[in-house]
């Protein structure tokens, strides 16, 4: 497995365990190891920006979660539905999820659950 990708699946670890920051470490650390191979840029950066968007969300800073879950779906939006071996249509409609209701009850965090990144088996 390549560094890349060691940080890429520690980084998915840490998001579904709620170690927010941690996550978005391991996928700054991914990022930064991409060179000049900068196609996966802003698939990292997505998954960065959400985590850091569940790291507010823990600080209970609801609107700078929305910013960081905007950013977040623009930067996933262009990738295909499998990418990595990460669900990740499934991922980005969890997101807007998470973005929708934090819109339409700003400031009401509870029953608020994260949403978690999933790897299709059959990518594996």
């Amino acid at each position: 497995m390549s560094e890349v990708n060691e940080h890429f699946h520690r980084g998915v670890e840490f998001f579904n365990r709620g170690e927010f920051f941690e996550a978005h470490e391991e996928m700054e650390d991914a990022m930064n190891l991409l060179e000049d191979d900068s196609a996966d840029w802003d698939f990292f950066l997505g998954l960065l920006r959400a985590s850091v968007a569940n790291h507010k969300l823990s600080q209970h800073e609801t609107k700078s979660a929305i910013i960081h879950l905007g950013a977040a779906l623009k930067f996933l939006a262009p990738f295909p539905d499998r990418h990595r071996g990460l669900k990740l249509r499934e991922f980005r409609s969890a997101l807007t999820a998470e973005l929708t209701r934090l819109q339409t009850k700003v400031g009401d965090t509870s029953g608020l659950a994260a949403p978690h990144l999933e790897f299709d088996a059959a990518c594996s």
